[in-house]
C-alpha cells in the first residue's frame, strides 16, 4: 500500500495537482478497525472495491478449477453474496458517521446496490460496467457535441461480447437523443473492441479506472458531470447519470421512462443468474443457476435471504475451498 501511495503521489506531482495519497489497510476480522479508521480519516467519499471473491479468478489466464467451472456454468450471480458482504459492512458504518460520506460501490453494483438500498443503507452509485460500453460508443462519436446515453445491465454487454444474441432486449443506446435500433448490428464494432480489450485481462481496468475517476471527481467537484454509472441510488443495472452537488441523478433520454429502464435492467439481472432483491429481502437465482447449483449445494440453490448473508458466505467459501482442492 505504501508503494502504491508513493507511485500515485509521483503521478500527481508530474501532473501538477495537489492530490496526495496515504497507504493504509483494514483488518476485516476486527469489529472496531473499519469504524475507527473511517472516523479518523473523515472521508467525503468512499470508493469501495473489496469483496470476498475476485472476479479475476475466472477471467484471463487463470488456473482451471471446479469452482471456476461452476461459476461459469451457473452464472456469476452465484457469487453475489461474496460481493455483497463487505459493501454491506462499509455502508453500515457509514450510516453511523456524521457527516455521512458518500459511497461508490464497485463490487457487482448492478446487483449489490439494490441490496444496500433495500436495507436502507446509503449508496450513491457504482462504477464501471455500463460505462465501459458507453466509452467505446462515445469513441465512435468522439466530437464533444455528440451525446451518448446507454441503458443496460452488465449481462447485456457480456452476452453480446461472447456471441450473437439477436433476441436480447438490451442494451438500449441513444446518440443525440435518437435511439439506435438493432444495436448488436449497428454497433458491432463497439462490441468487438470491448470484447477484444476485455480478453486481454486486467487491462480493461484502465477504462474502469477512468470512468471511476470521472464519477468521483463529479461527486467531489463543483462542476456538473454527465457520465454513466451502474446502481445509481440503488437501482439495478446501468444508466446515464448527471452528477452535481454530491448527488447522482438519472439522465435518461426523453423517450425512455425510469420504469422502462429499470424493467430492462431487472430482466438483465435475472438473465445473468439472479433476480434483483425483492420486497421480502430474497434474491432468487435463475432457473439455470438453480439447476447447476443443486448438484453442488442444494441448500444454496434457490438463492439467499439478506438476513442469512453471513452464513451463506461461509457456506460458499467452504464450497469454493472444496472445489479448488
Amino acid at each position: 500500500m505504501e508503494d502504491l501511495a508513493a507511485l500515485a503521489n509521483a503521478m500527481a506531482a508530474l501532473l501538477g495537482n495537489h492530490t496526495r495519497f496515504v497507504g493504509d489497510t483494514i483488518d476485516w476480522e476486527s469489529v472496531d478497525d473499519l469504524p475507527n479508521k473511517l472516523a479518523a480519516y473523515q472521508p467525503r467519499v468512499i470508493f469501495h472495491t473489496a469483496s470476498l471473491q475476485s472476479p479475476w479468478d475466472f477471467l484471463g489466464a487463470v488456473r482451471e478449477t471446479r469452482w471456476k467451472q461452476l461459476v461459469w456454468s451457473a452464472g456469476n450471480a452465484i457469487i453475489l453474496p461474496l460481493q455483497t458482504i463487505l459493501a454491506k459492512r462499509v455502508a453500515t458504518v457509514i450510516q453511523q458517521l456524521d457527516p455521512s460520506p458518500l459511497l461508490v460501490n464497485a463490487c457487482f453494483p448492478d446487483w449489490v446496490n439494490p441490496i444496500l438500498s433495500h436495507l436502507g443503507l446509503p449508496i450513491s452509485c457504482g462504477s464501471g460496467n455500463v460505462a465501459m460500453f458507453a466509452g467505446f460508443v462515445k469513441a465512435r462519436y468522439p466530437e464533444p457535441e455528440h451525446r451518448v446515453q446507454v441503458v443496460g445491465h452488465l449481462y447485456h454487454y457480456f452476452k453480446i461480447m461472447g456471441t450473437t444474441h439477436s433476441n436480447l432486449e438490451g442494451p438500449r443506446v441513444w446518440v443525440d437523443g435518437e435511439e439506435i435500433h438493432d444495436v448488436e448490428v449497428a454497433l458491432a464494432d463497439c462490441f468487438a473492441k470491448l470484447r477484444s480489450v476485455n480478453s486481454r485481462g486486467k487491462i480493461i481496468n484502465e477504462l474502469v479506472g477512468t470512468s471511476s475517476a470521472q464519477v468521483l471527481a463529479g461527486l467531489l467537484g463543483q462542476a456538473p458531470v454527465r457520465t454513466h454509472a451502474p446502481g445509481p441510488k440503488g437501482l439495478p443495472g446501468g444508466y446515464p447519470v448527471l452528477i452535481r452537488n454530491g448527488q447522482v441523478e438519472l439522465d435518461l433520454p426523453s423517450d425512455c421512462s425510469e420504469e422502462d429502464a429499470v424493467a430492462l435492467n431487472r430482466q438483465g439481472a435475472y438473465d445473468m443468474g439472479a433476480a434483483v432483491i425483492d420486497e421480502h429481502g430474497f434474491t432468487e437465482f435463475s432457473v439455470t443457476a438453480q439447476e447447476t447449483m443443486s448438484a453442488y449445494a442444494p441448500s444454496l440453490a434457490r438463492g439467499f435471504h439478506i438476513d442469512d448473508l453471513e452464513q451463506v458466505c461461509i457456506e460458499l467459501s467452504q464450497l469454493r475451498a472444496k472445489l479448488e482442492e
